[in-house]
Formats: C-alpha cells, structure tokens, sequence
C-alpha cells in the first residue's frame, strides 16, 4: 500500500480491498445523527456516520500514524510512504537551554517533549506534527520557544491563544527566552506586529475582515503551535488552521487532550487528531507534584444532593439537585466554613450556570458575608479582570465563579477548592484542579471538596468524577 503525503491531506494508491477496509474502520457514528436527520439537513442515504477517508480514498495528513499502524499491525501490510511535503530543509538540534532555563534535571521532560515533536517520525519519514499533554506548571512557554529554537529560528511560527492573561504572559516571557528574535504580537488594535514567531490571539485572527487581511502571513508560517489544543476543533481555531497550508510542523499544547472516552466525544478527538496527529509526549499531575513545580491536592468526596432521580430527564434532574437546590448550598456554606477555620483561604468555588453561581452567592453572603470578602463572576461579569486580579493578590476571601476560571487564570495563593458544578467532563476537572496547583511558597498542599449527588445522572456522573480525581494521581478521601 502507498501513501502519499502532503502538508494537509494524504491519499491512498493500492488495493482497493485495503481500502475500503480502512474506510470502514475510520469513521464514527455522529452524535448528533439524530438531530440532523430531524432537521432535514442530510440525504436519505446517509448512514449516520463521520467518515474520515474520502470517497476520493484522501485523509487529513494528522491521520497518518493511525492509518499506518493499522495497515501494518492489523492488516500485517508493508506500506510506502511518498513524502510530497514542501521542505524546510532545516535539520532541528537538540535543545538544552532556552534563554537562560538549562533542560535538564527537574526540567529534563522540557527537553523530551521539544524532541517529542522535532524527532517524531512515521515510518522512514520525518513527522514532526503531534500533541503534547502537559500538565499545569509543565512551561508551556519554554516548550513552545524550544521548538522555534531547534529549527534554529529560521522557520517562521505563530503561536495561538484564546486567553488574555496568557498573551500577556507570552509578552512578557517570551523577549527573554528568544533574547534578539523579531517577536511579533497580535491582539486587538494596539498589538498588530508580525514577527519571525508570532503571538497571536485566535479572536483577533477571526475578527472582522483580519483573516483576509493576514491570510498570506498565515499562509507563509512554517511551526504552528497550539495552545489549548483541546479546543482546536471549534470553528474559530479551524479556520486560521486551515489557512496554515505550509505549516509542516503542527503541535497542540494543553493538560487535558484525548482525555475524553465519552462517545460524545470521540469525533471531537478525532478531528483534533487530523490536525496533530497522536500524543507525543506526556506529562502528569503526579509527575509534576513529584518533580516539585506543582502543589498536591487531596480531594474530599462529601455527600450532595439527596433529590430523587428524572429519568429520561438530566435537566429536569440538574436543575433539582443541584441548581436551585438550597440544601446543597447550604452543605457548601458549611464545608467551606470547616476549610476557613483551617485558614485555609483563599477559597475558590466553582459552578457552571448563571442561575446556580446567583443562588450560591446569595446564600455565601448571608451566611459568610459579615466576615469574608465574597465575589461572584461569569462571562456576564463586566469588571471580571478587576475582580480576577483582587483575588490572584489575596484581597478577595471567597471568589464564586463559572467555568470561565479553568482556563489560563494563574492564582498561585488558592488554597481551598469546591467543585460544586458537577459535570462529567475530565477536561473539566482536571482543568479546575490546575487553579490549585501553581506552586506558593504560602502553601504545601490544597484541599479540594467534591459531592456525591443522588439521581440516574448525577450519581453516573459523581462516580465519573471520582475515577478522574484518582486518574489525576493526586490523594481521594471518602467522606460519605
């Protein structure tokens, strides 16, 4: 079987039988059939399914390990690799320094994990496209320079991100870690410059006319790196993305990549995966407490919610146990008072819905109010930034937020979290522990309180989440 291999898509020239088998092999049943059938949107024909090889037998060319390693494990067929890719011509080095950080000890895996990518190959070719799963703390900064690095800075880069408080660490992290490179930053009106490796907001990319305006530089990149590559299969990331045909090196960065099993999920993996290929490299939370750049959180499940179960109902369900559930918020309130005694604030209390974050700051304020400064913020929050800052310096006790925290929010002072959300996402959880983690030298450890929830969902869903904590390798204590 021959492949053959370009930037963006590979096509497959063999036996037809071959083929079709791996057609059959590489497509998922779309979630959402249902749905779209319902709306009309789709012929009669349809079989529900995503395929990821064409009728025309071409996939994305991020594909290609698990095409290759299907036909040569499974089907026990040799496979040609015809490598039509534009070359860089640049053979990358290994790195041992970026800026003044040494890539060695404590910080040997910044130094695997560039290699990961620059030495990765499929086959007898070179295949540096792959996902890093780093955990908080991990240097996605140094790891991210590293790579521009190896290929000796004559390979331009751009760098996407979706947060502002991490553009502005890149602003400041970046000058001394590529000292003299031409760093360009693009966000909004007032950052519009384009360098040799480029920072660049992807709501900025996307705004307006901009893509049009800045298709050719995109166009001319050669390292695309992704940061919080989990979310690189919404519309927004996709559509710089697409634009970056010369990209042949193509690394998404995040902690929570490919954690999802949930058949929901899986054509969002694999979607990401035709962009990035397969995990190269990983390291974890335990690993990153091992090492000492991370602080341990021990976990306590408390019972939640003791409302009947909805069958066939999740929101009815939601709604009842946990949303407007004052008995749950009041074994909030109390857990959270246990912790504050502990001094163990300041406290970060995590929701997920406008309705609910409403509820449990009005009972926190009337129960805690009188003796701790309490916050609230959502994505409806107008003075957020304000009040995200208060609380990174300590001047807020209490901070009630949505799910807006669990990225990019670097709160090194948190000492005490309460996952009262819920929520059957890894992604999600594993994002909220990471407020916890950064490293202080006020704290040695953070307590984190979770709920067992009673109900046909919210008992799967509470019993998912407690598989997760101890995934994570961090310390569960059960207290009901």
């Amino acid at each position: 079987m021959v492949i053959q291999v370009t930037n963006q898509k590979c096509k497959l020239v063999g036996d037809i039988k071959i083929i079709e088998r791996l057609k059959k092999q590489f497509n998922i049943k779309n979630p959402n059939a249902f749905h779209i059938r319902r709306r009309g949107n789709i012929g009669d024909n349809w079989d529900g399914k995503i395929n990821y090889i064409t009728n025309a037998d071409f996939f994305k060319t991020g594909l290609l390990p698990q095409v290759v390693d299907f036909i040569e494990k499974v089907l026990k067929k040799k496979v040609v690799l015809e490598d039509y890719r534009k070359e860089w011509d640049i053979k990358p080095k290994k790195i041992r320094y970026v800026g003044e950080h040494t890539l060695k000890g404590d910080r040997q895996y910044q130094a695997d994990a560039i290699h990961s990518v620059t030495h990765n190959k499929v086959g007898d070719i070179n295949f540096p496209i792959g996902a890093i799963n780093a955990a908080t703390n991990a240097g996605k900064t140094t790891i991210m320079a590293g790579i521009h690095e190896a290929y000796r800075r004559k390979i331009p880069t751009l760098v996407l991100l979706n947060d502002g408080d991490l553009f502005e660490q890149f602003k400041r992290e970046m000058p001394m870690l590529l000292r003299d490179e031409d760093i360009g930053f693009i966000r909004g009106k007032k950052d519009n410059h384009w360098g040799n490796i480029t920072i660049a907001m992807v709501q900025t990319l996307t705004s307006g006319d901009n893509l049009r305006q800045f298709r050719k530089k995109i166009e001319s990149v050669g390292i695309l790196l992704v940061d919080e590559g989990d979310l690189a299969d919404n519309n927004s990331y996709k559509s710089v993305i697409n634009i970056a045909i010369n990209a042949a090196v193509r690394v998404a960065l995040s902690g929570s990549i490919f954690l999802s099993k949930l058949k929901k999920d899986l054509p969002k993996n694999q979607n990401i995966h035709c962009i990035f290929g397969n995990e190269v490299f990983r390291i974890t939370k335990a690993e990153m407490v091992e090492l000492g750049h991370s602080t341990p959180i021990i976990v306590n499940i408390h019972r939640g919610s003791n409302k009947p179960g909805m069958k066939g109902d999740f929101k009815g369900e939601y709604d009842s146990g946990i949303m407007y559930n004052e008995d749950r918020a009041l074994e909030c309130v109390r857990r959270l008072k246990f912790q504050a005694k502990l001094k163990r604030l300041p406290a970060l209390v995590v929701c997920q819905f406008h309705d609910h974050i409403d509820l449990m700051y009005k009972i926190f304020q009337s129960e805690l109010g009188h003796k701790y400064k309490i916050e609230m913020v959502h994505g409806d929050t107008k003075n957020r930034k304000d009040i995200f800052e208060r609380y990174r310096v300590g001047k807020v006790d209490i901070l009630i937020s949505s799910f807006i925290v669990k990225r990019g929010k670097n709160m090194p002072l948190v000492r005490y979290i309460q996952n009262a959300a819920g929520s059957d996402s890894q992604e999600t959880i594993w994002q909220i522990m990471g407020r916890g983690e950064r490293k202080d030298q006020s704290k040695k450890k953070v307590y984190m309180d979770d709920f067992m929830d009673e109900g046909v969902y919210l008992m799967r869903h509470s019993k998912h989440r407690i598989r997760y904590y101890k995934e994570s390798g961090m310390k569960v204590i059960m207290k009901c």
